[in-house]
């Protein structure tokens, strides 16, 4: 393996693609949304909490499909950035820590708090990838998360998923259109 610039790796990092994680995500959330109508209250919360925590599983597959090969890397195989990126998701899962104890408070703040918190990489990746969009839907994501659980708490299990759900479905076709651009530009030079 040849040592590569920290510039180089960054260079690298930005050209990713980036789709299965918020396909990923996507899907979870659209999943939990049509499950909340579904399913009792009881059965719920545990479709949340493994929803939320099989997030970068389903990504890994996906990864698969969309040529982005997400993997647990040996770490000197992997890019310094992916591996920051991956101490996002790492400080995600980590904060379960304030979600279960919240939770167990008011059970109506678990989907808000997940949708939160499972959304706090999307501005690590943002500001690495400098991908604008990415830092926009951490930010309304967050915002939006909080209103809604202010305003209606009750309505928590239905309305927290149909919110980053529809972050996910305006950040995604941004995201793939700018990846698309990125492969135009290379291919005409």
């Amino acid at each position: 393996m040849t040592c590569k610039s920290l510039d180089q790796q960054l260079i690298e990092y930005r050209q990713q693609r980036a789709l299965a994680m918020p396909l990923a995500g996507m899907i979870i959330w659209s999943l939990l949304f049509t499950l909340s109508f579904l399913l009792p209250l009881s059965q719920i919360v545990f479709a949340v909490f493994i929803g939320t925590g099989s997030i970068v599983y389903l990504a890994m597959a996906l990864s698969k499909l969309t040529g982005e090969n997400i993997t647990f890397k040996n770490k000197s195989e992997r890019n310094w950035f992916e591996s920051l990126f991956l101490a996002a998701i790492g400080m995600s899962f980590l904060t379960f820590g304030i979600s279960i104890p919240f939770f167990m408070e008011n059970y109506l703040a678990l989907p808000f708090a997940l949708a939160v918190q499972t959304g706090l990489m999307w501005l690590i990746y943002g500001v690495l990838a400098a991908h604008k969009v990415a830092i926009g839907h951490a930010i309304v994501r967050t915002l939006a998360c909080v209103i809604a659980f202010m305003i209606w708490p009750e309505l928590s299990f239905h309305i927290q998923p149909f919110i980053v759900v529809c972050c996910y479905a305006i950040s995604i076709p941004l995201m793939e259109r700018r990846w698309q651009a990125q492969q135009n530009r290379c291919l005409t030079q």
